[in-house]
């Protein structure tokens, strides 16, 4: 008896010793994900997160945790092992990744990469009755916090806000090896973070008395993108079909026109997966001019009869061709009747203001959102354009989760995708694309696309997208034809036109024009296959689509801020015609490139001059790619016999990951994919190829012809297969 008394004393103190430890400065608390230890007067929380991110985590309560936010992703259940470090005075947490120290004297905390090297070495943290700000030292580049701020790709600031087009967010990658995300007690009054003017410190500022700043070593680009996404959520795919062309505009006139530039698109063979339509789909006016009491009669969850007659009917038949269905969304109300009821139930987000937006963050709303909206479902929408929802920074999570929700009930499987004017952390989860806002019709907006979509792929948005053609005015043919040229190497290409404007439909802009345009839309088709394994990449690892060369070539100083030309994986590198008179100067970094078009050798670094007439793009291959080009399609869900292509550009071993999958479901994301991985190893100049996953659909490709400069070689793709180039 005695002897299970001592046990049980012994195992008690066991116990004890695993959740707390005790010295003459500090006790450290153990929690299931790091531990709790006093400094400065107050508990701090020093935590692993999702097997990717350390968690420095400061408020006002006797055990501190981190925050339930819903920029970090709930469905990541990673558990991270971690070991604790007690040397009074200095306590901290050590995972595979690297460690997170404070002192308990100082109140100074410490970032270590998994190889011991101090990243952050005088990190300090202070609070007042309202906020807390954690300083830091910050030398180096900084990057990824979004576009809101500057669109130049070097940051020094996030005031994490969204406007039109423009988003920041509470985040940003450095070049000294690391990454810091905040998380406030507010998702709706993020964190924002300031470098001073000596480029060397920085402070981040979180409203209330609860911050989180998640760290995390990351000595590339890559690495910061893949711990954001580890901490707030993978970039889902959209249907494939979203990877080709979308045409919009404000100014569908009836159904007769709708009928006509189908036929149109068809007939002039110029490649289209989706029509989306502005105000004029669901109501005969906008309601920018309606009061808050809303308008009597006014159209909120209809089809306007003028465009859509026969809803279910007219969606069947472009279906039928191929094209799909995305109807544009107002974050608002403007019926009358609908206004009172959500009102009186407190649905508004400011209710005791003119303005008529829906809190989409209650949950009842939600429902009741999702089954006023169902109808129209039902009758074959296929995606949602969400417009104007800034009023509040969480808009569109809340709006899309109302979104998702439906469509998981009403089409099971089936991928959801939206196309919204701004974002926040963790949108991306959704298979979510942000467009640029409603820009000029001008060159220098031109210009500015792919500083804003650069900056999208750097803060977790992997599916940008802009108003190819402007949206305020009407573009000359030239500028028209280089936005199109543009588009063909942006995430998703989608043109769209004020009403009022000249359509941005290929067939208007004259002969040349229209011949110029549909051989950049083929050329975005035939890179389907790439563009659209890229999309798989991101999923998996967060490696964006559109990349800036600076990802690539991080010591070259010419491209830390380098914009008017991009990286689309690691090898395609798009540098489009951006002005008036088709030359613009191109610079290559140290590598070896090919000319797309001509197959001509380029050694870098090298700034080169070109002339390019109307239908011509800018483009070249990095040595060691792997480039699948697909045949000529009219929509993305056409099938061919035609060989699918593998482009071999020599000089380097390369190697390159195509995935197949049904295009619409979420099945890749338990594995249902078909990867065939190829590798050219550049010495015995051979291809070889294995596939592995399940998948066997009717779109997959059977046989190939591989392109090795003048040489072509054919083969069937079985499990494993080679073929060697003498």
């Amino acid at each position: 008896m005695k002897t299970k008394k001592v046990q049980l004393i012994l195992l008690l103190m066991a116990v004890l010793q695993s959740a707390a430890i005790f010295t003459a400065h500090a006790q450290i608390i153990r929690t299931s994900n790091g531990i709790l230890v006093k400094a400065g007067g107050r508990q701090v929380g020093l935590f692993a997160a999702k097997n990717a991110a350390f968690c420095l985590s400061l408020n006002d309560s006797i055990a501190p945790s981190t925050i339930k936010s819903v920029f970090i992703d709930q469905s990541n259940k990673a558990v991270t092992p971690y070991t604790v470090i007690s040397a009074s005075p200095s306590y901290g947490i050590k995972t595979a990744y690297g460690k997170l120290m404070i002192n308990t004297d100082t109140k100074v905390w410490m970032l270590y990469d998994a190889a011991g090297r101090v990243l952050i070495r005088d990190g300090s943290y202070s609070t007042t009755d309202s906020s807390i700000a954690i300083t830091q030292k910050a030398e180096g580049l900084l990057y990824g916090s979004g576009n809101k701020s500057s669109k130049k790709l070097e940051k020094n600031q996030s005031a994490s806000s969204a406007g039109n087009g423009v988003a920041d967010i509470p985040y940003f990658w450095n070049s000294e090896g690391y990454s810091a995300f905040g998380v406030s007690a507010n998702d709706n009054k993020p964190a924002t973070w300031t470098r001073g003017n000596d480029k060397a410190t920085l402070t981040w500022k979180f409203a209330g008395k609860t911050a989180n700043l998640y760290l995390w070593p990351a000595k590339t680009m890559y690495d910061g993108t893949s711990g954001y996404v580890k901490l707030t959520g993978r970039p889902k795919l959209p249907p494939r079909w979203a990877f080709g062309y979308l045409q919009s505009q404000w100014g569908w006139a009836d159904s007769a026109y709708i009928a006509n530039v189908e036929t149109k698109f068809r007939t002039h063979k110029l490649p289209v997966d989706a029509f989306i339509f502005d105000f004029e789909w669901y109501t005969v006016t906008p309601d920018y001019s309606v009061k808050k009491e809303g308008k009597a009669g006014f159209t909120d969850f209809t089809f306007n009869p003028k465009l859509f007659p026969h809803p279910a009917k007219q969606l069947a038949e472009l279906k039928s061709q191929g094209i799909k269905f995305i109807g544009i969304r107002k974050p608002r109300l403007g019926n009358n009747l609908l206004l009172d009821s959500v009102r009186k139930n407190g649905w508004l987000m400011h209710p005791n203001t003119d303005s008529r937006d829906l809190n989409f963050s209650n949950a009842d709303l939600r429902k009741w959102f999702e089954e006023k909206t169902r109808p129209m479902l039902n009758k074959g929408v296929d995606a949602w354009w969400d417009d104007e929802g800034e009023s509040y920074y969480t808009c569109y999570y809340w709006w899309n989760t109302a979104q998702r929700d439906l469509l998981a009930s009403a089409r099971p499987n089936y991928r959801h995708f939206t196309i919204n004017r701004a974002f926040s952390p963790g949108d991306q989860q959704f298979g979510y694309s942000t467009w640029s806002g409603d820009i000029a019709s001008t060159w220098p907006s031109l210009a500015d696309v792919p500083k804003d979509l650069l900056n999208f792929s750097l803060a977790g948005i992997a599916y940008g997208a802009c108003d190819i053609g402007g949206f305020q005015g009407t573009p000359t043919k030239e500028m028209l034809v280089r936005w199109f040229q543009a588009g063909v190497f942006l995430p998703i290409m989608r043109s769209h036109s004020n009403i009022g404007t000249t359509a941005r439909f290929p067939f208007l802009w004259g002969d040349d024009g229209e011949a110029a345009m549909r051989k950049a839309l083929n050329l975005r088709y035939q890179l389907l296959p790439y563009i659209y394994s890229l999309g798989h990449e991101a999923y998996n690892t967060g490696a964006p689509i559109m990349r800036p060369l600076v990802m690539e070539f991080p010591a070259d100083t010419t491209v830390a801020n380098m914009t008017d030309e991009w990286l689309v994986g690691k090898g395609l590198l798009a540098a489009p015609v951006l002005n008036a008179g088709g030359k613009r100067s191109v610079y290559l970094p140290n590598d070896t490139w090919y000319d797309y078009h001509t197959g001509e050798v380029i050694i870098g670094p090298k700034t080169i001059t070109v002339d390019k007439a109307l239908d011509e793009i800018p483009v070249y291959v990095r040595a060691g790619t792997i480039l699948p080009v697909g045949p000529v399609i009219q929509y993305s869900e056409q099938t061919s016999a035609t060989p699918l292509e593998i482009h071999i550009y020599p000089g380097k071993n390369g190697s390159f990951k195509m995935v197949e999958d049904d295009g619409v479901s979420y099945n890749y994301t338990k594995g249902n994919t078909r990867t065939t991985a190829y590798y050219w190893n550049d010495k015995t100049k051979t291809l070889t190829w294995e596939v592995s996953g399940p998948y066997s659909g009717k779109n997959v490709y059977k046989t190939i012809k591989v392109v090795l400069g003048k040489k072509e070689k054919s083969a069937t793709i079985s499990q494993k297969g080679s073929l060697v180039f003498n």
